[in-house]
């Protein structure tokens, strides 16, 4: 039973699509985030507010590092963990990795009432997600598969996930 991976920026559906996607599979569903607040008893804008975006880079460094072995998973991960290449890699060795792509319309509409995102608390949300993506992009892209999510319900990208020969 191969691992699957689902990568992207935050509100591109990893977690609604991947909890989904766990339960029609059978398999077993972890969020790389939750496992950071689990190990250190603090909230994800907490560790950004306390100890600051590298300290939680390493955070994210070092779970993927305790994932490999596992087998069975749907593996929902933060939207900034592709920014390291020891995180795609080892991300590539554990399962087939998708990239939930989705506009920073579509992206700024689902998470519009989120306050829980430390890096959009700035005057003007769209923009961040614009400029984070254009950063992003590269690492998104060299995931295994991409899937656009603009306009699909969380059951559809389910099904367009399932369909894929690589599985």
């Amino acid at each position: 039973m191969k691992n699957i991976i689902l990568t992207g920026f935050m509100g591109s559906g990893k977690t609604e699509v991947g909890k989904r996607l766990a339960q029609r599979l059978g398999y077993a569903f972890l969020d790389t985030d939750k496992l950071i607040e689990e190990k250190t008893g603090k909230s994800i804008s907490e560790i950004f507010r306390e100890e600051g975006e590298s300290s939680f880079r390493e955070l994210e460094t070092e779970v993927i590092k305790n994932l490999s072995g596992i087998t069975g998973y749907i593996i929902s991960t933060g939207g900034g963990i592709v920014i390291r290449e020891e995180n795609i890699l080892s991300l590539k060795n554990i399962g087939l990795v998708i990239w939930l792509k989705a506009s920073p319309e579509t992206i700024i509409n689902r998470i519009s009432s989120a306050s829980h995102r430390p890096l959009l608390n700035v005057d003007n949300p769209l923009e961040q997600i614009k400029k984070l993506l254009s950063i992003r992009e590269q690492f998104y892209s060299r995931a295994d598969v991409s899937i656009d999510t603009d306009g699909l319900e969380v059951d559809e990208v389910v099904k367009s996930i399932l369909s894929l020969e690589t599985l």
